[in-house]
C-alpha cells in the first residue's frame, strides 16, 4: 500500500493579501468600463507618475507607504495624474499609525471658477466624510460636508475601498459597512487626476496597495 501523498500549498503575497482583505465591492452608479490604471507597487521605487508634494512616500514589500512629515508643516500630499470624469477607484488600505487618509480630486483647469480642491473622501479610524472643498480665492467660501458617518476602520487591518463618481453623485463603499453617499452639482466636472493626503505624526503611516481605476459607464 502506497503512503498518502503530502500536499503543499504555496500562496503568493498578492493572494494572501486578497484573502485577508476580502471581496471587493462592486459599483452601484454604473458599470466598469475601460481600465484606466492598475498599480500593485511591485517595483522597488515609487511608480512613475506618482508625484509627492509633501510628506514621505516610498514603496516597500510590494506596498505604498505614506506619512506626514512634521518639518513640512503641512499634511502629507501626493498625486497621480490621470484625466478622469465618471470613474470608479478601488484600492486596498491599512492604517499603520496614521490618523487620516484622504482621497479626492481637483477640478481640471477651466472647469470651474474656483481655486483649490474639488471634493474628497476623508477616512479616519473612527469615521469618514465626503466634503466639498471651499474656494481658496473667496474668503467667504466654506467647505461643505455632504455626508458623514461614525464608521470604524480598525488600525492594522486591510480593507478595500471603492469610490465612485458618476455625474453629480459620489458613493464610497467598504465591504461590510454602510455606504456613504453625496450629491453636488460641481462633482461632475473633469478631473486631472487623483489627490491623496495622509495625516499623523512622523513615521505614522497609511499603507496602500492594488490601486485600480475604471471609467464608469
Amino acid at each position: 500500500m502506497k503512503p498518502p501523498r503530502l500536499c503543499v500549498l504555496v500562496l503568493s503575497w498578492s493572494v494572501l493579501a486578497a484573502v485577508a482583505v476580502g471581496a471587493a465591492p462592486e459599483p452601484t452608479l454604473g458599470q466598469k468600463g475601460k481600465l484606466l490604471l492598475e498599480e500593485n507597487f511591485e517595483a522597488a521605487t515609487v511608480p512613475k507618475g506618482w508625484a509627492k508634494n509633501t510628506g514621505v512616500l516610498a514603496v516597500s514589500g510590494g506596498v505604498l507607504h505614506a506619512s506626514q512629515l512634521a518639518s513640512d508643516q503641512h499634511i502629507a500630499a501626493f498625486r497621480k495624474a490621470l484625466p478622469l470624469q465618471d470613474c470608479a477607484i478601488q484600492l486596498d488600505l491599512k492604517f499603520a499609525g496614521a490618523t487620516m487618509f484622504n482621497l479626492g480630486f481637483d477640478p481640471a483647469p477651466g472647469e470651474l471658477k474656483k481655486k483649490g480642491h474639488l471634493f474628497s473622501l476623508a477616512i479616519t479610524p473612527t469615521g469618514w466624510t465626503i466634503t466639498e472643498h471651499n474656494d481658496k480665492a473667496d474668503p467667504n467660501s466654506k467647505a461643505v460636508p455632504h455626508a458623514k458617518a461614525a464608521t470604524k476602520f480598525a488600525p492594522g487591518e486591510w480593507f478595500t475601498l471603492l469610490l465612485e463618481v458618476k455625474g453629480d453623485r459620489v458613493v464610497a463603499t467598504v465591504d461590510g459597512k454602510e455606504a456613504l453617499r453625496a450629491t453636488a452639482k460641481d462633482f461632475q466636472v473633469k478631473k486631472p487626476g487623483l489627490v491623496f493626503r495622509v495625516g499623523g505624526k512622523d513615521g505614522q503611516e497609511v499603507l496602500v496597495d492594488n490601486v485600480k481605476v475604471w471609467a464608469l459607464e
